[in-house]
């Protein structure tokens, strides 16, 4: 079986099974996903009676079919990730999201590379920073699952009848506000990974002089965004000491 073929007969498998479990009409289809820093095939399964719906991966599953794994098995596999990411999806008001009065005060902004982001990037607002690029996005409701946002495109701006200019301008004011700039050791950040008990064996927490620093926002998701942030170099100057000179290394993850 192909990829093409697998794609559709997985859609299709996974629509049939989650109907006869959970006894209501889904609809799954499958369609490649471009996201900042990150390209990738996928079937979106959504509850007929909703407006919202969820993405999942199947290139790895296409992996595990062609390494062996039962094609069915697969599918339970899959109808299992849907149903629960469906489960765990962050709520917020349709509504509210054509209403950029409302929008606007959950605006957050994401630092993003621009060369590998190039195509994406002429369908959504930015502003070029180097050979970076700030987009913008709505921080939704943060759930055990993770935290769910939008990312702001061209066709929104339209919608909401709003400028890029006054949308970058909103998201200076507003940003560090939802999502406040959190800068640590990293014998700090060590410590709180390992649990206090641990650290503690290991002789790990705050110490003087510390060498290394981590800059990001408080669920650690998306952190350097906090680049664009207008007060965040004194911000990071004075939490270092010295004579305000440092280098920052900017790690880049999936969104």
């Amino acid at each position: 079986m192909d990829f093409d073929t697998f794609k559709d007969e997985l859609a299709k498998g996974v629509q049939e099974r989650l109907e006869a479990l959970y006894d209501r009409k889904y609809s799954v289809e499958t369609h490649t996903v471009e996201k900042m820093n990150e390209t990738y095939e996928a079937i979106t399964v959504k509850p007929e009676d909703s407006e919202i719906g969820v993405n999942i991966k199947i290139d790895q599953a296409f992996k595990e079919y062609n390494d062996g794994r039962s094609f069915d098995m697969i599918v339970r596999q899959v109808s299992g990730f849907a149903a629960e990411a469906l489960d765990n999806r962050p709520g917020f008001d349709l509504n509210a999201i054509q209403d950029y009065s409302v929008m606007k005060t959950k605006l957050s902004m994401e630092v993003v590379s621009a060369e590998r982001n190039a195509q994406l990037l002429e369908t959504v607002p930015h502003k070029n920073m180097e050979d970076m690029a700030i987009v913008y996005r709505f921080v939704l409701d943060t759930v055990e699952a993770g935290r769910g946002s939008i990312l702001v495109t061209n066709k929104m701006l339209d919608n909401y009848g709003i400028t890029a200019e006054q949308l970058h301008n909103d998201a200076m004011e507003i940003a560090p506000e939802v999502r406040p700039a959190v800068i640590k050791g990293m014998s700090e950040v060590l410590a709180d990974m390992m649990g206090a008990e641990q650290a503690e064996m290991l002789g790990l927490g705050p110490v003087q002089d510390e060498p290394i620093f981590v800059a990001t926002v408080e669920d650690q998701t998306q952190g350097a965004g906090i680049l664009a942030y207008q007060n965040f170099m004194d911000e990071a100057a004075e939490k270092l000491g010295g004579d305000g000179s440092f280098i920052i290394l900017l790690k880049q993850g999936k969104p």
